[in-house]
């Protein structure tokens, strides 16, 4: 019995550096396939991310175009608002010009007034003087 287990000792041993090499082999293996998995996904994840970075690059472009016609839209109503602005002031004017007209008729028909009332009263004075 002892030789038997001397034999498996002996045939253990020997078999110990031909399993660590097989071992070894497959690890390595294992490894090499671990590592183009990898690779791939990283492929892969490289991929996701420039379509991410595509996606946000037209979403930005697409942001900057709206803010384009807004700014054009804002541009406009500006313009209109110029545009009412004058025509308000030119109303404004006018209307001043006719007051000052008015005023100006409204004092002259005092003065006609005034100076019909002072022949009135001249006349009157020489009337009851005639007398």
């Amino acid at each position: 019995m002892k030789i038997v287990t001397a034999i498996a000792a002996v045939t253990l041993l020997a078999a110990t550096p031909v399993l660590a090499q097989s071992i070894a082999g497959e690890q390595a293996k294992a490894d090499y396939h671990q590592a183009k998995a990898d690779a791939a996904c990283a492929d892969d994840a490289k991929v996701d991310a420039q379509v991410q970075a595509n996606v946000s690059s037209l979403d930005a472009a697409n942001a900057q175009a709206q803010a384009n016609v807004a700014s054009s839209d804002a541009a406009n109503l500006q313009a209109r608002a110029d545009m009412a602005k004058s025509q308000e002031n030119a109303a404004q004017s006018q209307a001043n010009a006719s007051q000052e007209q008015a005023n100006a008729s409204q004092a002259q028909q005092s003065a006609a007034d005034q100076a019909a009332a002072i022949n009135r009263a001249h006349d009157a004075r020489a009337q009851l003087e005639a007398q």
